[in-house]
């Protein structure tokens, strides 16, 4: 995989489908379609007001972007229909449910502080997402609850405080990378039969975060359906952000949603999937991420 390290260079990240998502989720170095987000260090606010809406209705300035931006998801990633693991495709399975699994590889302790504190950072920044599907064109979901069910380590005592309830891993990939255990992974057993797993259902994961050392500076992350990886010192740094913008646009990717490094859909300027235009979700993203749904419902014939 290339690393983009440049903040004058983009380069647009692929969303092929690959033909097992789940060694995506494992080891990085499979992901050849992916490319690291690059955020430029901007001091860019907005102030997003995303109206509700129970139907296929746009604002007029939208309607041309939006088909320019299905237009080109079909170019980069005509498999679309086939990856069943989408962030909706995760909702759906699990009645709003999400669980993640936090791959924590750096050398720092992990609190029970900030435990709590990264589960309340996932919570309301997918909550940003799921709100602007409730009540659109049926929609059956209405409430979202995000879980942390595990941490992978280097070493248990990396991690400080009551673990109770957690699955903890101190498996690694080759590159010695701590790993959540793929037996429990969704994408793995998308039939629901988790008897694989050692913990059972309650062990089951859906999507991970991915805490890496090697992702020095606060400008880039990667992210797709098996989940996101950030900056320790940017997660943190930010854990108690509004909107944590890096975290919510590798969200955002997880959901199907395109980068925007080499183009721009027509009347388009500021939102969170165009990398360093906006902090926060608009309601552009909104209706990219409504467009999916109405996609998806269709194909899943939900």
């Amino acid at each position: 995989m290339v690393k983009i390290l440049s903040l004058l260079t983009f380069s647009a990240l692929g969303m092929g489908v690959l033909a097992h998502p789940h060694i995506k989720h494992i080891d990085r170095r499979f992901c050849s379609l992916e490319e690291r987000n690059v955020f430029p260090r901007t001091d860019l606010t907005t102030r997003a007001v995303i109206p509700k809406a129970t139907k296929w209705s746009p604002p007029a300035n939208m309607v041309t972007g939006l088909d320019q931006v299905w237009k080109q998801t079909l170019k980069e990633n005509p498999g679309w229909a086939q990856d069943k693991n989408w962030i909706i495709d995760q909702m759906m399975a699990n009645n709003g449910t999400i669980n993640y699994c936090v791959r924590w590889n750096h050398p720092g302790k992990s609190t029970a502080a900030a435990r709590a504190t990264t589960a309340k950072a996932l919570q309301r920044s997918m909550q940003k997402w799921f709100d602007v599907l409730v009540g659109f064109e049926g929609f059956p979901l209405t409430k979202l609850a995000v879980n942390v069910v595990g941490y992978a380590v280097k070493n248990k005592n990396l991690l400080e405080g009551n673990i109770s309830g957690l699955d903890v891993y101190t498996t690694k990939n080759p590159d010695g990378v701590p790993e959540c255990d793929p037996r429990c992974y969704r994408a793995t057993h998308l039939n629901g039969d988790m008897s694989q797993c050692p913990g059972g259902k309650k062990s089951r994961y859906d999507i991970s975060l991915w805490l890496d050392e090697s992702l020095t500076g606060e400008i880039g992350g990667y992210g797709y359906n098996w989940g996101q990886e950030l900056s320790p010192k940017y997660f943190f740094d930010n854990v108690n952000s509004e909107n944590i913008h890096i975290l919510l646009h590798e969200m955002g990717h997880g959901f199907g949603l395109l980068d925007f490094y080499d183009w721009t859909p027509q009347g388009q300027t500021n939102f969170i999937m165009m990398a360093g235009s906006a902090m926060e979700v608009t309601e552009f993203d909104a209706w990219m991420v409504r467009d999916w749904w109405r996609k998806l419902k269709a194909n899943r014939k939900w």
